[in-house]
């Protein structure tokens, strides 16, 4: 065939698959036919290899100077801060820094903000999104305007001169949004590269030259000045390192809760359903972490890198970094068996090591409710049941040990106490204990994690527990404030007591699952829920496009302030956050099919 054959079968080929897609949706695929789009989608876009990036100066709102010459002396570096709209929030400035040992000088706009000398390295801790803890804050008062920032640094050791940097808020140390730094100069090839950088230079150089902020770009790079070894050094640009980034926005491959969550519901689709087997695609997506995990490390040390491919992994703070994504390990030591359990082998080295952290170092309010430190410290999450729940819940399926299962009662029962909204029996997304007051919305897909947090509960919890009866009423009663709020379409909108927010495709997927697992068990009555099931149902089954995309799930969002905020928060394709609610949804509702039949 030639080249205008072979475009035009494919063309065919592609108008009937989506054709027959179209087809089956409108007549409403069955569960199990579901379940197979669902995962054979994942696999489809699950790409297992990395691809070269450029560094960036900028991640996460932190800014990294690293001189890339391996010498004793001194190094100057400088750059632009731009700000932008100061009038607009209500709320001042930090400058926060971290460095490593030796001795530094900051200026901003002409004056010193922070100077420091010691022989240890500084304090820098990733704890949240956006969120860091710094060596040092610096009270800022600033207007909108540009202004040069230069740094002095003189490293105790060569090598080790990197300094870390950010403006941030007053009041709960998030970035700062007014404020962003750029290139010295205006030149658009430039501007990736976020500062110039000299050095090492000579003692005798004049310290007030090469500190000037009234110099132009142009006028920096007509100086030149005597290194320490006596050669010539000039303003550069910093050496910005090639990167292993992993290919395409959705990531599927990545360390994620989302991935952790489609992961374990692949596998219980592959023993649920007869002849879907997904078995193969799951030990390659934990091949894929355990054979690069060092390597990526690595890269991150030796570039001083806070984002990178498998990024959650080592940030290792957040419920969000790591319950999820170890839940598939376990799942591998379950089928392994207690008794046949290698001690040494990654699988066991790592749900010790997240499990331990969530039993006992994970942030938590004054009575052990798990909580995080933003939008400030301490805020309750209705996420966090989810994400820290059901890889708990597995070890106790796989040890027996109490302690697992008596963290997630308590959690649940302490959850409910600060986020139930008693007139509707909603739940809020988050309570801030600074204000003792609940955040503004009842975002769906927080309700959703916290109902499949106690399906998987009541599912594993033994029948004669003393608070059985009490997580019952807990589940019973969330269940029927989320049934008075189901559209007539079978979804349930994004915020879900305001008709006025779209509806949202992974929250329903949540709550179907949740309302057909609860009739399959005996925990809800059948004829006051099955209308629901099936309506939520067939709507899931209509969310797909003419291109076969899953559409109407929400992205990552954090606790906003405003159902008007909550609305325009947009949704994307194929977003994984949904796909694993979906996956579960389907085997439960073929379950709740079969015993209707």
């Amino acid at each position: 065939m030639n080249t205008e054959q072979n475009r035009l079968t494919f063309i065919l080929i592609t108008f009937f698959l989506v054709q027959a897609c179209t087809n089956v949706t409108q007549q409403q695929m069955s569960p199990e036919e579901y379940a197979n789009y669902v995962g054979d989608l994942i696999v489809e876009n699950t790409d297992f290899r990395f691809e070269p990036a450029l560094q960036e100066f900028e991640q996460d709102g932190l800014y990294l100077i690293d001189f890339p010459v391996n010498e004793m002396g001194t190094y100057y570096a400088r750059s632009l801060v731009e700000i932008e709209g100061v009038d607009e929030v209500d709320y001042t400035a930090l400058f926060a820094v971290s460095h490593q040992a030796g001795s530094i000088e900051i200026e901003f706009n002409g004056s010193t903000i922070y100077s420091n000398s010691t022989r240890q390295d500084g304090h820098l801790k990733y704890i949240d999104y956006g969120l860091f803890e710094y060596q040092e804050k610096v009270p800022m008062n600033l207007e909108d305007g540009e202004y040069p920032l230069v740094i002095r640094f003189t490293p105790e050791v060569a090598g080790e001169d990197r300094i870390y940097f950010s403006f941030i808020r007053s009041d709960n140390s998030l970035g700062y949004e007014p404020a962003s730094l750029k290139s010295p100069s205006d030149e658009e090839e430039l501007q990736h590269y976020g500062y110039w950088w000299v050095g090492p230079v000579s003692s005798d150089v004049d310290k007030q030259e090469l500190m000037n902020t009234d110099l132009s770009a142009s006028e920096l790079i007509e100086r030149k000045y005597e290194s320490t070894n006596g050669e010539t050094v000039r303003w550069d640009i910093p050496k910005l390192h090639l990167v292993k980034s992993l290919p395409g926005w959705l990531t599927y491959q990545n360390w994620h809760y989302s991935g952790g969550t489609f992961l374990d519901a692949m596998r219980n689709v592959s023993d649920y359903f007869e002849g879907t087997d997904y078995s193969s695609y799951i030990k390659d997506h934990q091949t894929f972490l355990k054979e690069n995990i060092q390597e990526i490390g690595q890269m991150r040390e030796d570039y001083g890198l806070i984002e990178s491919p498998f990024g959650h992994y080592f940030r290792f703070s957040l419920l969000d970094d790591m319950g999820m994504q170890t839940v598939p390990y376990v799942n591998s030591l379950i089928e392994t068996g207690a008794d046949n359990i290698d001690e040494d082998s990654f699988e066991y080295d790592l749900a010790m090591r997240v499990t331990d952290h969530i039993l006992n170092d994970a942030s938590r309010m004054d009575d052990g409710t798990f909580a995080r430190f933003t939008p400030d410290t301490m805020s309750v999450w209705a996420d966090d049941l989810f994400m820290s729940s059901i890889v708990l819940l597995k070890m106790y399926e796989l040890t027996g040990e109490d302690r697992y299962l008596d963290e997630v009662v308590n959690q649940v029962i302490q959850f409910d106490n600060y986020l139930l909204d008693e007139p509707s029996n909603l739940y809020w997304h988050g309570y801030f204990s600074w204000v003792d007051e609940n955040s503004s919305s009842k975002w769906s897909r927080a309700n959703g994690w916290t109902i499949m947090a106690k399906v998987e509960l009541l599912k594993v919890m033994p029948e004669d527990h003393p608070k059985r009866n009490e997580i019952m009423d807990i589940f019973i009663r969330h269940c029927e404030g989320l049934l008075a709020v189901q559209s007539e379409e079978g979804r349930w909108h994004q915020v879900l007591d305001d008709p006025s927010t779209y509806l949202e495709t992974s929250g329903t997927a949540m709550f179907v699952r949740g309302f057909a697992e609860g009739v399959n068990q005996g925990w809800l009555e059948r004829g006051k829920y099955t209308e629901a099931i099936n309506t939520g149902w067939a709507s899931l089954t209509q969310q797909i496009d003419e291109e076969g995309n899953i559409i109407g799930i929400v992205r990552g969002t954090p606790i906003l302030f405003s159902d008007e905020e909550y609305d325009n928060w947009g949704t994307r394709i194929n977003d994984p956050r949904g796909l694993g609610a979906l996956l579960y949804a389907a085997i439960a509702v073929d379950e709740f099919q079969n015993r209707s039949n």
